[in-house]
């Protein structure tokens, strides 16, 4: 992926990160939670984030509907909860979630209707490709073709 430059995330690209340079990057990552503690509602209840949910729907602690951040995937992970459920099930809930949590958000929903998006991992000036959640990214471009047609 050396042709991402990350001095370039938010000029060329948007880089979908919880430590991405722009405020959209930051927000559709994963790991994002309102800072007036809004919560997301899923077809399972509110959490405060979509990584919670993600590992909440492995094991099902309700603790995790309260997390944000590192503090889900790690309890997930001390609750035994896996990183990657990949039944048909978990991805419908989860891109369900993402889309909810987006028009929750009218000014990100605009700027994402204006946006490219990529994702990978910023170590030092070098971009490092994400591998995993590929699905993930393709409904992100999907739900942004989508919100451009409205």
């Amino acid at each position: 992926m050396s042709f991402l430059d990350p001095l370039q995330d938010g000029i060329t690209h948007i880089n979908v990160y919880s430590k991405g340079k722009t405020e959209l990057g930051q927000f559709l990552s994963n790991f994002w939670a309102d800072p007036f503690k809004r919560y997301i509602e899923t077809e399972d209840g509110p959490f405060r984030t979509i990584e919670g949910y993600w590992y909440w729907l492995s094991c099902k602690n309700d603790r995790l509907r309260h997390t944000a951040g590192l503090e889900s995937k790690n309890l997930g992970r001390h609750l035994g909860a896996v990183d990657w459920l990949m039944d048909a099930d978990f991805q419908r809930k989860i891109l369900k979630a993402i889309t909810t949590k987006v028009l929750m958000y009218p000014r990100m929903t605009d700027a994402l209707r204006r946006c490219d998006l990529v994702h990978y991992y910023v170590y030092g000036n070098s971009a490092t490709e994400v591998k995993e959640g590929l699905w993930i990214m393709a409904y992100l471009d999907h739900l942004r073709q989508e919100l451009r047609n409205y």
